[in-house]
């Protein structure tokens, strides 16, 4: 190489030299020099990373990563971990009248099986188990269950609850934590909605539990609030939740932009955005319905189709037309999700516009995060190579989950 092609830069650290060359094939151990013998080790180490088999290694490391990481994706999610996060589902009307609250617990079969097997039918293991996982208070005074008692089962196999809790005084604000059903299921949600007694279909404030949130406040449980902009929040988070606790629609977002440019992206990200929302609202309204043992596998291929893509083609064109129609899949997943989520016609539009609100502000979160750092990695000249590694973990993860849906 001519002289005039090297560029030197001597830095000297505790004696050593070393000339930096802007072409590093023209480097050679030579040009590594050490001015005290206490540097020697490090001067060694240092012609052995850059010209030995430890570089080729470390190299290798780098280019594997992605893989890795989605090994431990894998490791770390359950088999359909998107589109099945809502898991068992319950519904609580509560009433507060002088010192009793009462609160009638409407359990459909999924988490009564779920509670015969983790807690059995004895009345006395009931109780002690709905006064242990359920807390009211008011006056910053704890008010204990009292009486339990169960109903008939109903015919669609639902069983009401009623459980009296008794306060010291009469109940002014009010608290309830409820940790009900996340010891037998993680996944728990349950929908409670604080009523008068007179008037139950009157709501005057709502809150969704769950493994996230524990809690439900009322200042003044005569006076309601606004029972709309409390359901949309409680919506709103739980699709923010739902979208980012979801490994698999993590990853396919993540391979959808990997290989295309800012433009591209944005192309296929609204068109995904756009087809999902559409079969949110179908599946919603009861006009398309497939059962979750077809749609699942479905989502799954559409992660492998993505990921192999960027793997095998180089040059990927009008992507949005795939994504608009794996984002039909995909809204049906969502719906799955939704399935035992019962809310009245009045409330379908308000709930499922902020459920679907909260998916996009979660993608959102998701996408700029990713395209702000693809932004700084595309520049390097190892770039693709990490595009088709990462791809590559991603179809290999989808052909996992494909096995296990379709198995399940």
């Amino acid at each position: 190489m001519q002289a005039q092609d090297k560029v030197m830069n001597r830095c000297r650290t505790s004696g050593l030299i070393v000339r930096r060359q802007r072409d590093l094939s023209g480097i050679s151990p030579e040009t590594i020099d050490c001015d005290s013998a206490g540097s020697g080790k490090f001067c060694g180490l240092l012609s052995l990373v850059a010209f030995g088999k430890t570089g080729n290694v470390l190299r290798r490391l780098v280019s594997l990563f992605p893989a890795l990481l989605c090994a431990g994706f894998l490791a770390a999610s359950p088999p359909a971990a998107a589109h099945t996060r809502i898991g068992s589902v319950s519904h609580a009307i509560v009433t507060a009248q002088g010192d009793t609250l009462t609160y009638y617990l409407n359990l459909p079969p999924a988490v009564l099986a779920l509670l015969h097997g983790g807690i059995g039918d004895d009345p006395n293991d009931l109780t002690d188990y709905f006064g242990t996982e359920l807390k009211v208070s008011t006056w910053d005074s704890d008010c204990p269950l009292k009486q339990l008692i169960p109903a008939a089962p109903l015919p669609s196999g639902n069983r009401i609850f009623e459980l009296r809790f008794q306060c010291p005084r009469p109940i002014a604000d009010l608290t309830i934590t409820s940790d009900l059903f996340l010891d037998l299921d993680g996944s728990h949600t349950q929908f409670a909605r604080l009523v008068p007694p007179e008037h139950p279909r009157q709501i005057l404030h709502e809150a969704v539990f769950s493994e996230s949130n524990t809690v439900f406040h009322v200042a003044d449980v005569k006076t309601g609030g606004s029972a709309s902009l409390e359901r949309a929040l409680a919506f709103l988070k739980l699709g923010i939740e739902h979208l980012l606790t979801g490994y698999d629609h993590i990853l396919f977002l993540l391979t959808v932009v990997v290989g295309i440019s800012f433009i591209e992206s944005l192309k296929a990200v609204t068109s995904f955005t756009v087809a999902h929302s559409i079969t949110m609202a179908l599946g919603f309204l009861g006009a398309v319905s497939l059962p979750d043992r077809v749609v699942e596998p479905l989502i799954a291929a559409t992660v492998i189709y993505m990921a192999f893509e960027n793997v095998m083609r180089a040059n990927i064109r009008r992507r949005w037309l795939w994504t608009f129609f794996f984002g039909l899949v995909h809204g049906l997943g969502f719906v799955g999700a939704l399935k035992q989520i019962t809310v009245s016609r009045q409330e379908l539009v308000l709930s499922l516009a902020s459920f679907n609100l909260g998916i996009e502000l979660g993608q959102l979160l998701i996408l700029a995060i990713a395209v702000l750092a693809l932004r700084q990695v595309r520049r390097y000249p190892w770039f693709a190579a990490f595009n088709r590694s990462f791809s590559a973990g991603v179809g290999l993860l989808g052909f996992v989950w494909l096995g296990q849906r379709l198995l399940a």
